[in-house]
């Protein structure tokens, strides 16, 4: 998870110069989801692997993700041709809750309601 937060921001720190090619229309959201939403994933996989997986901790992986998200718009502010956008944010944070509950969901865990007794 350290690597890719790692590469989360080694990649938002290459300064922008010209325009970069559209393939489709919001792809730039579509990659804002898919990597937040893989950071989501890393932190609920550590938190499941721990033995101590709670839907309290799990929330705490999403607000890592999210924020994290947050404190790479702010970076750009400085980067040459960067800038912030609120979009990229929620779509970072989107991408955290989305992936982040589907992987538990997987994996037989519950983000939103508490598992009932015996199923």
């Amino acid at each position: 998870m350290v690597v890719w937060m790692g590469l989360i921001f080694g990649l938002s720190s290459i300064p922008f110069q010209g325009s970069e090619p559209i393939f489709f229309r919001f792809q730039d959201k579509i990659i804002h989801i898919l990597e937040f939403g893989a950071l989501g994933i890393l932190l609920a996989r550590a938190v499941y692997f721990s033995d101590s997986g709670s839907r309290g901790r799990y929330w705490a992986c999403i607000l890592v993700a999210a924020l994290y998200g947050g404190l790479d718009e702010f970076h750009q502010m400085f980067v040459p041709g960067r800038s912030v956008q609120w979009s990229d944010f929620a779509a970072d944070s989107i991408g955290a809750v989305v992936c982040t509950w589907a992987w538990l969901k997987h994996k037989g865990e519950s983000l939103f309601l508490r598992q009932k007794a015996g199923g």
